[in-house]
């Protein structure tokens, strides 16, 4: 079954003959349209150009011009333009109009011969809470009663119930990583400005990146290896150091992991800590060695982390000001505390950025990795969305980004990789973290990990109903 291939199955599928990308595309959007059903999933299947583009790809296969993605089909978080289709960005204040162009990274990918068939669901604006008013709530293809997790909501669904082998999203403080934790993914968020924004719906100007949600680390790192590099239309961009998708390694001698304890692990369900244990031991058998490695300062990252987030939404909100009637209460609850930030706090959050940044970097003058919980507990349940650890339910916003908000606010890589599965039969994740512009050390990691174990593998039972 094609569908259960990641993107680096699927080229080699189309390089022995086994399958075509008119095949493989075809179904991916009727199985697009059959999620949908279950999940909530899509805002728009890509029927049309798709079917266009994969006759194209399938040419290039005949003729030995396939290119690095040729005929892999991916999905598209709604706040990322596609040409010619409309960004609703999940609000009901926007998507009237197409978008004229593509964003960069959607350009990048259709150039490696990637083919979008999706346009996915969000949170409203990225920002919003897991019932934006537009479409609503997306289910978990591990159990349609939880959430995906968000903001990179549908793109996560499509991925993890094999609809596509990979989707773009973006994180301001978890939003590729939760997802593709409680949805059983591989999710980078990248080095700050190592992949362009342009043609993304803005969140905010200092925190937020654009990464992957796939199945596997050699997906993320053949994907990741595409998207990268400056964009003259984005400031945040510059000129990166050279990368190579990494190889399977051996083993992982000479590597050094920080496994900090305290704030990451003080909120944190026995199943994740469980997933974190046999990912360390896994790398450690493998030759890595583990070393001392705290950051005193995590527990104000969070809060620090959501006072600039907002600041900077509200600035970018305040010209719709006379249409925050019909958007999503969460998003004008969280525009609004931007509102009420006094500069003299926002300005504090950003001094404090630096003050983490130092703290992060002493930890990597003697490690080369740092593992923490992706999130604290397995995917929240619909409705009301609490993250339960050990039997105690905790607030939403409290738990999720406890984590994954470091990395945004410091600027470095952070990766999320299924760890196991918890007494719910739920996937829990773990964080790798990497200096800037280390993304293969992590990836390098992963790789191995993946190699040893075969949780990324595992199917939701929903794949099977989708044909």
């Amino acid at each position: 079954m094609t569908a259960e291939l990641d993107a680096t199955g699927l080229l080699a599928a189309y390089r022995a003959g086994d399958v075509s990308p008119v095949e493989v595309v075809t179904g991916a959007l009727k199985r697009a349209e059959q999620a949908h059903t279950r999940l909530n999933c899509t805002v728009l299947v890509l029927a049309e150009q798709a079917v266009v583009a994969a006759e194209e790809s399938q040419r290039r296969w005949s003729d030995g011009t396939a290119r690095p993605l040729e005929g892999v089909p991916f999905a598209v978080k709604d706040v990322i333009d596609v040409a010619w289709v409309p960004t609703t960005a999940g609000s009901l204040v926007y998507g009237e109009h197409p978008a004229a162009e593509s964003a960069v990274v959607v350009r990048r990918l259709v150039a490696a011969g990637a083919i979008p068939v999706t346009k996915d669901t969000t949170t409203e604006f990225a920002v919003g809470g897991p019932h934006p008013p537009r479409f609503g709530a997306c289910r978990n293809p591990w159990d349609t009663e939880r959430w995906t997790g968000g903001s990179s909501t549908g793109t996560a669904a499509a991925v993890a119930a094999r609809v596509v082998p990979f989707g773009l999203g973006t994180d301001v403080g978890g939003s590729v990583r939760l997802p593709s934790a409680w949805c059983g993914l591989t999710g980078l968020k990248p080095t700050m400005g190592a992949v362009p924004r342009t043609g993304v719906f803005p969140l905010s100007f200092t925190v937020e990146t654009v990464g992957p949600l796939a199945r596997s680390a050699r997906d993320v790192g053949l994907v990741f290896d595409v998207l990268r590099g400056p964009d003259p239309r984005d400031p945040r961009t510059a000129p990166l150091p050279a990368f190579t998708p990494p190889d399977e390694p051996a083993d992982l001698a000479g590597l050094r992991i920080a496994v900090p304890g305290g704030y990451f692990t003080e909120l944190c369900d026995a199943a994740v800590r469980a997933g974190i244990d046999a990912l360390v031991t896994t790398l450690v058998d493998a030759g890595a060695e583990v070393v001392p490695g705290e950051i005193p300062s995590a527990a104000e990252a969070l809060p620090a982390g959501y006072r600039i987030v907002f600041a900077e939404a509200a600035a970018l909100h305040r010209r719709d000001a006379g249409r925050w009637g019909e958007y999503d209460p969460v998003t004008v609850r969280r525009i609004g505390q931007g509102i009420a930030t006094p500069a003299v706090d926002y300005l504090r959050a950003l001094q404090f950025r630096v003050e983490l940044q130092r703290e992060l970097d002493a930890v990597f003058a003697t490690a080369d990795l740092v593992v923490v919980p992706t999130c604290p507990g397995t995917a929240p349940r619909l409705p009301d969305c609490t993250v339960v650890v050990d039997g105690v339910e905790f607030p939403l916003y409290a738990a999720q980004s406890r984590s994954t908000m470091l990395a945004n606010l410091t600027g470095v890589p952070g990766l999320a990789l299924p760890t196991g599965f918890a007494p719910d039969g739920c996937p829990v994740s773990a964080q790798l973290i990497a200096p800037p512009h280390h993304e293969a050390v992590a990836l390098r990691a992963a790789r191995l990990f993946q190699a040893r174990t075969d949780h990324h593998l595992r199917l939701p039972a929903i794949v099977a109903e989708l044909t």
